[in-house]
């Protein structure tokens, strides 16, 4: 009884660990496929409230370090904070449960299914309802793997996240105290058959060239403490001035395109075109179109938006942000409309966290954006993981996407996830690229949630299936 409860400690601790080192913030590749792996080869081996426990603890052990980034940085409660911290290992430890039930009935075929269709039809869920999107999934931590990340582009982040589990499944069905020979060799043969044919796939397709006119595309970001600047006052002249001189040096080395990042200035809306003439003057003088992030005020409320001023001196387009962070923009009201440059219907505009609901990147890419300009602002250790979460959206629907955010990173990645330019904004945020857009969108892009409501439909059989 004592070495079980060691065993149970010691992998609970291990795959705690490999959760903290494989999700989070800056993620390592790697320990994401290990961390779930003790949880299943240990599960049919102990007693069914030693196995969940010990997969709950495992997550907790993991998800911790994250505490005071959600309390501190976006500003959560903590009994939400718990409540999400708890859910996530209930979750969990059910999948684990469900994966164990299957495998000590000898049922070996249903366990190494289980547990791939239960976390992505968790994952998926998840996303589907929450305020915050598909910001929770373990498939960010393959973002730098480019051979991972094409799986996307098939099946958007729920593939990679199946595939991330696969190795558990598989391990608990060939080590599993019972079940058949033949129906082990059966299910190795077809993981690896399916694990091959993906990797051909996300190979060959991570080697593809863009053909197309090259697009010349810059960012800037200059160091700025506290929220928007009114845009008239002392600081505002002076950080406007900042800026003019960045969209001046991006210009002379030729980019075409510039972006500034999120709620930069605040503006008054009854006098937006004469506070922000200054820009509109350099997009026409300098024959660039210029996006900048903006808190606009009005009686009617605020908005967060890029403003899109244009080489042709038309008066500037708008865009509101239609995902606000819960709590901390709470004065903003929610866009609802897409937005296009005016001079070019290729590209598409949106903001910050914006990029975390696949559904928002697939409505431009069927409108036929095949680039995205994003202003942004992030908490400053989150930088990493909201720019990689930006690439991988570009991955599934097929859109190179420019990314600048203050106190975080600015990243230039084209529809293959390759990033072209990843930089600290607190060091030197001012950069460019110059790139072929894809004209060809993919499956993802067309078809939708295809794989998520798959693995929600899996996940429900092999469930029934144990009653």
């Amino acid at each position: 009884m004592v070495g079980q409860v060691a065993v149970c400690v010691a992998v609970a601790v291990f795959s705690g660990g490999m959760y903290h080192l494989g999700s989070g913030l800056r993620p390592i590749a790697v320990a994401a496929w290990v961390a779930p792996v003790p949880l299943l080869v240990l599960a049919p081996r102990v007693p069914w409230f030693a196995a969940v426990s010990v997969a709950a603890g495992a997550w907790l052990i993991g998800q911790l370090r994250l505490w005071s980034y959600y309390t501190r940085d976006v500003k959560m409660p903590s009994p939400l904070v718990a409540v999400q911290f708890v859910g996530g290992a209930a979750g969990v430890a059910s999948i684990v449960g469900l994966a164990r039930a299957h495998l000590v009935g000898g049922h070996v075929a249903m366990a190494a299914l289980a547990l791939p269709v239960a976390w992505v039809a968790m994952e998926f869920l998840v996303a589907r309802g929450s305020p915050h999107g598909a910001w929770w999934s373990l498939a960010y931590s393959q973002a730098d793997v480019p051979t991972i990340t094409q799986v996307a582009s098939l099946t958007g982040v729920w593939g990679i996240t199946a595939l991330l589990v696969l190795p558990a499944s598989m391990a608990a069905a060939v080590t599993a105290p019972v079940g058949a020979d033949g129906e082990r060799v059966v299910v190795l043969f077809l993981a690896a058959a399916l694990v091959a044919a993906l990797i051909g796939y996300a190979a060959r397709r991570g080697r593809r060239a863009v053909a197309g006119e090259p697009t010349h595309v810059g960012l800037a970001a200059v160091e700025q403490p506290g929220g928007p600047v009114p845009i008239d006052s002392p600081d505002g002249v002076v950080l406007l001035a900042r800026y003019l001189e960045r969209v001046r040096l991006l210009a002379g080395r030729g980019a075409r395109v510039i972006v500034l990042p999120e709620l930069t200035f605040s503006v008054d809306e009854a006098r937006m075109v004469e506070q922000m003439r200054p820009l509109a003057r350099a997009a026409v003088d300098l024959n660039v179109d210029v996006v900048v992030g903006v808190a606009r005020l009005a009686e009617t409320g605020a908005a967060n938006v890029a403003a899109v001023f244009g080489a042709g001196g038309d008066p500037p387009s708008m865009y509101e942000k239609h995902h606000l962070v819960p709590g901390l923009e709470a004065a903003y009201r929610p866009g609802r409309d897409l937005l296009h440059l005016p001079s070019d219907r290729r590209i598409g505009v949106l903001i910050c966290k914006d990029l975390d609901f696949p559904g928002l990147v697939r409505a431009y890419r069927r409108g036929g954006a095949q680039m995205l300009l994003a202003p942004a602002w992030d908490f400053a250790r989150d930088g990493w993981l909201h720019s990689r979460m930006a690439v991988v959206r570009g991955v599934e629907s097929g859109v190179a996407v420019a990314r600048v955010a203050r106190t975080g990173r600015a990243t230039i990645s084209d529809a293959f996830g390759r990033v072209l330019v990843d930089v600290d904004t607190s060091e030197d945020g001012t950069v460019d690229a110059t790139f072929a857009l894809a004209a060809t969108p993919t499956i993802y892009s067309r078809v939708g949630d295809w794989f998520g409501w798959c693995c929600v439909t899996a996940a429900v059989l092999t469930t029934v299936t144990l009653i």
